[in-house]
C-alpha cells in the first residue's frame, strides 16, 4: 500500500517537473527560429548579369512595429557578386537583415543573362535547404531590376502582380507557360536537354498588343514590345531603380510614359503580360516563341480549362472558346522514318465574331457551323506547324521529342537523336467539333 502511494507522488512530481521544464525551453529558446524582427523575407529576386558579376535585386518585405494594421513594407535592395549567394550576402550588410529565400515565390531573370549559362545563373536556387523548387521562374525584357522596380494597378507589391501574369488561371487558358525550379531542372536535364519559361513585358496600359492573332507578332518581341519596355524603364528610374536602362524603344512609348505621368501626378503603374515564352538548350538561350507559339506549347504542355482561338471563315473573323480539350504528342519510327504525332480534340463555342449580333440568334452560339470548325482546325495546325519550325530551326526540343525516342524505340536512339527534330515527319489528327 505504502509504495503504490509513493509511485503515485512520484508520478505527480515528475508531472510538474517535465511541465516546468518544457515551460524554461518555451520561454528562453527560439528553437532555431530567427527573430521576426530580425529578418528580411524576400518575396522574389530579379538577377541580371553585367560582366564576371551577377546583380541581385531583392524585392523584401520587412514587418514594421504597427498598430494600423498595415504592418509590411515592400523595397527593392541590390547585392553584386560572383555568385548570386554572394550577392545575398551584400544584401545582408546592407540591410542589417538576414534574407530569407524559403518565401521567395518568383526568380525573375534580366534578358543580360541571355548570353550566360542558364544553371551557372539559377544553381545557387537549387542548393539544399537555399530555396523552396516551387518558385517561379520567368525571362523579363530588359533589366530584372527596372521591371521589379516598376508599380501595378493590380497589387503593392510587384512580384505579385507578375505572379498574377503567371497564374494557375492563366496558364489554364493557355495564355501563359508558367514552370517553377522543379519544372525547369526536370527538363533540362532530360535526354531533350532544353527547357522553356515565361517572358514577361511590362504594358503602358492600352498599349498591350492584339490577343494573339495579329501579324505583328515578332519572334523577338517586335517594336511594340520594345516601345513598352521602354517606358517601363522610365518608370523604374522615376521609382529609384539603380543605373540608366539598356536599349532604346519609340519615342512613341516614352511619350505615352511622360504624358501620362504628368496627367497623373505620379509613377507611371505599368501592366504586366506573359504571353510569349524563352527557349533554353544545352542551358543556352535559344529565341522566343510568339504569341501563337507560345499558345501551341501551352495547349501540349498543360491541362487546358478553357482556351480562346481566333480564327477567319468565309470573310469573318471569330473568336471561339476551345474547352474539353485533349493534347499530346506521339512518336513512332516508320519504314525508318521517325513520325511524329500530334494530336488535339477540343470542344467550340463561338465567344464573339465581327458582324452584327442578333440576339435571339445568341442562343445558337453552342452550334459552330462547319466552315468555322474547318477555320479553327485550320488555325491550331498552323500553330502547331509554326511551332515545330520554330524549334527545329533552333534545335530546340521543348516536347521532349528526343526523351519519347529514347523511351519508346531505343534501338533508334543514337541512330536519330542529334537530328531528329529536322528529320521527322509529322503528321497532325486535329478534331475540333461544335459543343452542340
Amino acid at each position: 500500500m505504502i509504495s503504490k502511494f509513493n509511485a503515485s507522488k512520484f508520478s505527480v512530481v515528475f508531472y510538474w517537473l517535465l511541465v516546468l521544464a518544457m515551460l524554461a525551453l518555451f520561454f528562453t529558446n527560439d528553437f532555431g527560429l530567427v527573430d521576426l524582427h530580425k529578418t528580411a523575407i524576400i518575396t522574389a529576386v530579379g538577377i541580371d548579369v553585367e560582366g564576371e558579376e551577377v546583380k541581385v535585386t531583392c524585392e523584401i518585405a520587412v514587418p514594421q512595429p504597427s498598430q494600423s494594421g498595415d504592418n509590411i513594407k515592400y523595397t527593392q535592395i541590390q547585392g553584386s557578386g560572383l555568385t548570386i549567394a554572394d550577392a545575398l550576402n551584400e544584401v545582408n550588410s546592407k540591410t542589417g537583415f538576414y534574407p530569407q529565400l524559403q518565401f521567395c515565390k518568383l526568380i525573375l531573370i534580366g534578358e543580360s543573362v541571355r548570353e550566360h549559362e542558364l544553371f551557372r545563373v539559377l544553381g545557387c536556387f537549387y542548393r539544399k535547404n537555399y530555396s523552396e523548387l516551387t518558385a517561379l521562374v520567368a525571362m523579363c525584357q530588359g533589366k530584372a531590376s527596372d521591371m521589379l522596380s516598376l508599380k501595378s494597378p493590380v497589387s503593392d507589391m510587384t512580384s505579385e502582380a507578375i505572379r498574377k501574369a503567371l497564374s494557375e488561371e492563366i496558364e489554364k487558358s493557355a495564355n501563359a507557360t508558367s514552370v517553377n525550379l522543379k519544372d525547369i531542372a526536370m527538363s533540362e536535364y532530360s535526354k531533350s536537354y532544353a527547357c522553356y519559361m515565361p517572358y514577361v513585358e511590362a504594358n503602358i496600359p492600352g498599349t498591350s498588343e492584339s490577343g494573339g492573332n495579329g501579324d505583328n507578332v515578332g519572334g523577338e518581341g517586335g517594336n511594340q514590345g520594345s516601345g513598352n519596355q521602354q517606358g517601363s524603364q522610365n518608370s523604374g528610374q522615376q521609382s529609384g531603380a539603380q543605373g540608366p536602362s539598356e536599349g532604346g524603344g519609340s519615342s512613341e512609348g516614352g511619350s505615352a510614359q511622360n504624358g501620362a505621368t504628368q496627367q497623373s501626378g505620379s509613377e507611371q503603374q505599368m501592366e504586366f503580360t506573359a504571353r510569349k515564352t524563352a527557349m533554353f538548350s544545352n542551358g543556352k538561350f535559344k529565341g522566343l516563341l510568339n504569341d501563337q507559339q507560345a499558345f501551341a506549347l501551352a495547349v501540349i504542355e498543360d491541362e487546358i480549362r478553357l482556351a480562346v482561338l481566333p480564327c477567319d471563315a468565309d470573310g469573318v473573323h471569330y473568336t471561339l472558346g476551345l474547352k474539353n480539350i485533349s493534347c499530346g504528342v506521339g512518336l513512332k519510327v516508320e519504314n525508318g522514318v521517325p513520325v511524329l504525332t500530334v494530336g488535339f480534340e477540343g470542344k467550340a463555342q463561338i465567344q464573339g465574331a465581327r458582324v452584327v449580333v442578333d440576339p435571339s440568334e445568341t442562343s445558337k452560339d453552342d452550334f459552330v457551323k462547319e466552315n468555322i470548325l474547318e477555320a479553327a482546325n485550320g488555325e491550331m495546325q498552323k500553330r502547331f506547324e509554326e511551332l515545330l519550325s520554330a524549334l527545329a530551326e533552333n534545335d530546340c526540343d521543348l516536347l521532349g521529342i528526343r526523351e519519347l525516342l529514347y523511351k519508346f524505340n531505343t534501338k533508334y536512339y543514337d541512330a536519330f537523336k542529334d537530328d531528329i527534330l529536322t528529320r521527322m515527319e509529322v503528321k497532325y489528327q486535329i478534331d475540333i467539333q461544335s459543343v452542340n
